[in-house]
């Protein structure tokens, strides 16, 4: 990981002081809390930078959204899984109950060791759903894209407007506004590692404690404190899915304890 303060240095040669004035540092601000000169140069390596004429946020050739929403995708992953899903649960209250060849952990990398060298910084994020009439829209869309970014003095760093998505006919629609805030263990969800000065220490020491854990593999955002996007971590899973099977067969055996009311949602 670079030092974090070749994130302005290298975004105003890639683009411009302008540019980098105008759009990503009043947005990295709110986004991320912290000034552009705070941040890991990997987090201005993320955003695209293009003079042709394709809108599109990614460069991919083929992007597509399921075609009955992420709900359903994961309700058929679930299904066909066969796994007992635990809500509102502490894995560590069923980790003795769990017998297993392998264990694949996907939350805070600084959690599971019990923050012993401290906490590490996220940011997370609070959704707001707003309805509105938009029953004198010809088409009946309220902004002209499905996410439109604000890098002002707005509170909030993005709206979404779903309708873009589903494309169904209706007087309504609905706009998710997203307020960008920092992680508080026990009071919001993390979502974002922050990579940078304040984190790589500790992310070090960390990963020489997940080196050493045998038989447990750390995977996603959280449990490698990487900025990774949704392919990415998708590829990856299936990639490590792959290469447990091929080692070891079936990584799960054993049975949990009988589900309670509280721990199920």
């Amino acid at each position: 990981m670079r030092a974090s303060r070749q994130f302005p240095r290298r975004d105003a040669r890639l683009r411009g002081t302008r540019a980098l004035r105008a759009v990503l540092q009043g947005y990295t601000l709110k986004q991320w809390g912290r000034p552009a000169e705070a941040l890991d140069a990997s987090v201005c390596r993320r955003i695209p930078w293009r003079s042709d004429v394709d809108e599109r946020y990614f460069h991919d050739e083929f992007q597509a959204l399921p075609r009955d929403g992420y709900h359903r995708l994961f309700e058929n992953l679930y299904a066909a899984s066969g796994a007992d899903l635990r809500l509102e649960t502490d894995y560590r209250d069923i980790l003795p109950h769990v017998h297993c060849q392998h264990l694949v952990y996907t939350g805070p990398i600084d959690e599971y060791f019990g923050h012993c060298h401290g906490p590490l910084p996220y940011r997370s994020v609070r959704l707001q759903l707003e309805e509105y009439s938009a029953a004198d829209r010809p088409d009946g869309l309220l902004q002209p894209a499905l996410q439109v970014n604000y890098p002002g003095s707005e509170p909030f760093t993005r709206t979404v407007e779903l309708k873009h998505i589903t494309g169904q006919s209706s007087p309504f629609s609905n706009l998710v506004r997203e307020f960008s805030e920092e992680h508080v263990n026990g009071r919001n969800d993390p979502y974002y590692p922050i990579p940078g000065p304040e984190s790589q220490a500790l992310i070090e020491q960390y990963c020489t404690l997940a080196e050493r854990e045998a038989g447990v593999t750390f995977i996603g955002r959280l449990a490698q404190f990487r900025y990774l996007n949704m392919d990415q971590v998708v590829g990856a899973a299936l990639h490590t899915a792959e290469k447990l099977k091929l080692k070891q067969g079936p990584v799960f055996s054993g049975s949990l304890p009988a589900r309670s009311a509280q721990a199920v949602a």
